[in-house]
């Protein structure tokens, strides 16, 4: 017969190493952080394991140009970095989750849908290129054909006439 003292205390061991898995993921996870810099390394961003911004850092040659050029390039730098989280993730977690685990495909999944890959013309560490970015341009810029006209079915008429439909006396009678 089973003693239920040894099977309480190897519940117990089970749960602790449980808790001491979880808390070495929680920390793991909290010092966790990803950089990535623009291709003349004026913007560095740093996000943590959400793909929150935790640090900024901009050059002193930013100030000479234009703000919305600026504010567009720290934009594409932190997509990304966050393109890169799920990947940094799975590095840092395989280890104590293993790389092929369930709740690995899950934590990666998510990361990876809240962050996807930016645009295929962005080069790691180096943004879009020499082509300016298009906010809004769709992969067919050709305008849209002309919509088809189509006969409208004809309603068949009663040989007697609309207005005679109520006689003489109003509809609302």
């Amino acid at each position: 017969m089973t003693d239920p003292d040894a099977i309480l205390s190897q519940y117990e061991g089970k749960l602790a190493d449980a808790q001491r898995k979880s808390d070495a993921i929680r920390e793991e996870l909290a010092n966790l952080r990803v950089v990535e810099r623009s291709a003349d390394g004026q913007i560095v961003v740093t996000i943590n394991d959400a793909g929150n911004l935790v640090d900024l850092k901009l050059g002193t040659s930013l100030q000479r140009k234009d703000g919305d050029s600026v504010a567009q390039e720290v934009l594409r730098v932190l997509q990304g970095a966050q393109s890169r989280v799920a990947a940094t993730v799975q590095e840092a977690m395989s280890p104590m989750l293993g790389a092929d685990s369930e709740a690995m495909h899950f934590i990666v999944d998510k990361l990876r849908s809240a962050h996807p890959l930016p645009p295929p013309q962005y080069l790691p560490g180096g943004g879009y290129g020499d082509e300016p970015h298009r906010l809004g341009a769709i992969e067919d810029d050709a305008p849209p054909s002309p919509p088809v006209a189509r006969p409208r079915p004809q309603m068949p008429r009663s040989s007697q006439d609309d207005e005679e439909d109520f006689g003489d006396k109003g509809f609302l009678r």
